[in-house]
């Protein structure tokens, strides 16, 4: 692992991508919020919104899990010999399984190699912009980071084989990292597809300091040369909506996206620790400015996140003071609501 990250300092500090592509310092919508803490909170627990999940981030089982993931990355090819080379390839890495329960690589091409990679450029445009010290480095170390600790959050309390760390990690995080390193391909997502980070906004609540609103999440927009101001629009994470995107002047942009989400985990595979998804319904309104997320509404077949809406700063003004506020609404009526900042994690009360 150390002669790897070694490696991949020494490719993101020799093909450096020029400044702006995904961070330009934003103070206003998603991009306001776009720093390393809400990139964890986001990225690292962004399987807490699944149904059945815990969201006290402080009672994991982290030392156990961590132990558990580091030893299926040390020693890759006995987990690969036990869980199943062609399960492997064929479920983790190529999608030659189109079924629901076989397609663990449809996410991991998504938030791993493209979400994951876009977030490499970002982050070290984010430390280039606050003048952070060695840039490139800080963002290898920051992602890198962030990954792990998603994978332990997944991992649970889980003790035996678990090969999806292998794949997230070994080829389609690193190779996300290699991906964007590469000019073109920033200029290609960025300029052409216009993909943009737009996360929620992650809140501790009271009572409990559960960690409410949190979730990594991506959009694309693609203009075709048919037309300059309807598109097509594309919102990934825990979901995939898709859908028109419209301009309504140079800045600003209304989308709308429906399609499915995940609402909990299903283990299909006790060798490997092989999970599927239960999906139900959603769609979601969005509304930007200059590719960064202004307001978002969305409604789903979830249970605890019937209805979420948020609002990030640069909408509601007290002066110089531009909070982001949020909501959530639940099947059974219950409200919770939260308000954010570009300081520090939000507040919420439920």
């Amino acid at each position: 692992m150390q002669k790897l990250l070694l490696l991949l300092c020494i490719i993101a500090g020799q093909i450096s991508p020029q400044n702006g592509y995904f961070y330009s310092g934003k103070d206003y919508g998603s991009e306001a919020l776009y720093n390393p803490l809400n990139l964890y909170l986001n990225g690292s627990y962004d399987i807490i919104q699944l149904e059945g999940h815990s969201r006290n981030i402080f009672k994991m089982p982290y030392a156990k899990s961590a132990k558990n993931v580091f030893d299926n990355l040390a020693d890759p090819f006995t987990a690969i010999n036990k869980f199943g080379w062609w399960d492997f390839i064929s479920n983790e890495l190529f999608p030659f399984q189109l079924t629901k329960k076989k397609a663990q690589w449809w996410p991991n091409y998504q938030l791993h190699l493209i979400g994951g990679g876009m977030t490499f450029t970002a982050i070290k445009e984010y430390y280039e912009y606050h003048k952070i010290p060695y840039p490139y480095v800080s963002s290898l170390f920051t992602v890198m980071g962030y990954h792990l600790l998603n994978e332990i959050v997944e991992n649970k309390d889980h003790v035996g084989i678990n090969v999806d760390p292998i794949a997230d990690i070994y080829f389609f995080n690193i190779g996300g990292i290699i991906l964007f390193s590469f000019d073109p391909v920033n200029e290609f997502f960025s300029r052409e597809l216009n993909l943009a980070d737009w996360s929620l906004q992650p809140s501790f609540t009271y009572p409990g300091f559960d960690l409410h609103n949190n979730g990594q999440y991506f959009s694309v927009k693609w203009f075709s040369p048919l037309s300059e101001k309807l598109g097509f629009f594309y919102y990934f994470g825990m979901n995939g909506l898709t859908g028109v995107t419209y301009k309504l002047n140079n800045e600003e942009s209304l989308s709308f996206g429906a399609g499915l989400r995940a609402k909990e985990l299903i283990l299909v595979n006790e060798i490997g620790r092989q999970n599927s998804l239960n999906m139900v319904w959603n769609f979601g309104f969005f509304y930007d400015r200059n590719n960064s997320l202004m307001t978002s509404v969305f409604f789903s077949g979830l249970t605890d996140y019937f209805c979420n809406v948020n609002v990030y700063p640069g909408i509601i003004k007290i002066g110089n003071f531009s909070p982001g506020l949020w909501t959530v609404i639940q099947k059974n009526g219950k409200i919770l609501f939260g308000l954010s900042t570009s300081y520090a994690p939000g507040i919420g009360i439920r």
